[in-house]
């Protein structure tokens, strides 16, 4: 084994394309720790990787987007992810090891384990999901604390979290401690584009028609207070892994390991001892009794945007939409946002009712709308200058380059106003486009039927898809003009 780092030295190995930073502590068989949504390797608890690296050799990274990696703005589906840490196991000269996922971590072991299945001894999913149809997704408020991010700090964004990651009577009696732990993830900040992306992976995952071929020693562990990922995925999991078993801490929430760390290594260390690393062919797991499962609304919160839509729009639209929220969560149909910045410009009066449920739709698959208030007169210079200040605004605010999308009727001047801005917008997308005429600055896009019609509501997607992210710069401040100016840095799809 080759390369060793510690916690204020990690080492960078150049895999898969990008720069993966990595400690290794311990002696003992191999163990790779594969840390969840936007976390660096800095999260785990320290009593929790000391006591398991007095048996085991442990390997701790910060996947790409976080830590001391590379941040990309490519390259998160999980299934890459997952070849990320099979080409750190090469650069460690590892054939086998140990592995242990920890939330979205569980969900890139899962596919480590589907792709190279004879380089896993045993399997440890902790607190996270398979993803598919049969799975009990996070309600609507909860899903909204882990996303709307943009504008906070690091230290905002930590205390927004932990209200839906720590059990609530833990984070009351052990503040001192959340707030330490804290102030070592964030020493690292994940920035926005790779949590975004890291949210769209993970939301788009679906790995539970390859559990029944898993054939290593599998342990599933979770807490019966997750709110984040309802214990009801690991019960439903552990059904499906053939042989695997099942531990349901009580009294114990997302972040189970951090709020029991002794317990888990404890029950980690006695699985990993008693492990056969022959593959096993037992049948699928019985049945398990646990310890008060919370059963959690399983509905996404792409639904809530019919709370804006009136009763009319949303007869026609219900089944429509709740058929597209599956093809969104389900398999290779997925199709997730990456949390781009959209500016949604009404050109005449009355339009800007129609913005409302395009926004909601929008907002609920993975994006950032903003809609530009009222009617924008491209002919007026204050309408201008408003449209332009929230065109800085929003792509100040995620550090990103923005969509803007406008119909036909004023086509021709947000075309304009798109290309004198085109250091902050990246494409136009037009709707109820008649004629598509040759456009020089920001791509352009055009959809045939206006925003009325839900079939542009379904075409939006496909389209915003194919647009990559392009970050912004860090500001420089010109004390002379008195505003901040952004430097656009692009990068492809």
């Amino acid at each position: 084994m080759t390369g060793e780092g510690n916690e204020m030295t990690p080492s960078i190995a150049k895999v898969n394309g990008t720069g993966i930073a990595y400690r290794v502590e311990g002696t003992g068989p191999p163990l790779v720790l594969v840390m969840g949504y936007r976390l660096s390797s800095l999260a785990w608890p320290a009593a929790f990787v000391e006591a398991l690296a007095s048996q085991f050799t442990v390997i701790t990274m910060d996947n790409r987007g976080t830590g001391r990696s590379d941040k990309p703005v490519q390259g998160y589906a999980l299934a890459n992810m997952a070849r990320d840490v099979c080409g750190l196991l090469d650069e460690l000269e590892i054939p086998r090891a140990h592995l242990l996922g920890y939330s979205m971590g569980g969900a890139i072991a899962q596919e480590f384990v589907r792709q190279f299945p004879k380089r896993v001894l045993s399997l440890i999913l902790c607190a996270t999901m398979c993803g598919g149809a049969e799975a009990t997704y996070a309600n609507a408020p909860v899903v909204r604390v882990m996303r709307d991010l943009d504008g906070l700090s690091p230290e905002q964004v930590a205390r927004q979290i932990w209200k839906v990651t720590y059990a609530p009577s833990y984070l009351m009696q052990n503040q001192q401690i959340v707030e330490e732990q804290m102030r070592r993830e964030i020493a690292l900040p994940t920035p926005l584009h790779a949590a975004d992306l890291q949210f769209q992976a993970f939301a788009e995952f679906d790995g539970s028609k390859s559990l029944p071929e898993v054939r290593c020693p599998t342990l599933v562990l979770t807490g019966d207070l997750d709110d984040l990922i309802p214990p009801l995925n690991s019960i439903m999991m552990t059904k499906r892994i053939p042989g695997a078993k099942l531990i349901v801490l009580p009294g114990a929430g997302h972040r189970v390991l951090w709020e029991r760390p002794e317990e888990c290594s404890n029950h980690i260390s006695r699985f990993l001892v008693s492990a056969d690393p022959e593959p096993v062919a037992t049948a699928a797991a019985e049945g398990h009794h646990v310890t008060r499962p919370k059963a959690s609304d399983a509905f996404s919160p792409l639904l809530e945007m019919f709370t804006t839509w009136s009763l009319a729009m949303t007869r026609v639209g219900f089944e429509s939409l709740t058929k597209a929220r599956q093809s969104m969560m389900v398999g290779s149909a997925s199709r997730f946002g990456d949390g781009k910045p959209v500016i949604l410009v009404a050109p005449w009066l009355g339009s800007d009712l129609a913005l409302h449920p395009l926004s909601s739709w929008l907002k609920a698959i993975g994006y950032r709308p903003v809609t530009a208030g009222l009617p924008v007169n491209f002919e007026d210079t204050a309408s201008l200058h408003s449209l332009s200040s929230v065109i800085r605004e929003t792509t100040k605010r995620v550090g990103r380059k923005a969509v803007l999308i406008t119909h036909s009727v004023g086509m021709t001047q947000a075309l304009r106003t798109a290309e004198s801005h085109d250091r902050w917008i990246s494409d136009v997308v037009v709707l109820d486009a008649v004629h598509r005429p040759r456009t020089k600055g920001p791509r352009t896009h055009f959809i045939s039927t206006g925003w009325f019609v839900l079939q542009s509501i379904f075409e939006l997607p496909r389209i915003l898809r194919g647009i990559g992210i392009e970050l912004l710069s860090k500001p420089d401040t010109n004390p002379a003009l008195g505003e901040v100016e952004f430097t656009a840095e692009e990068h492809s799809p």
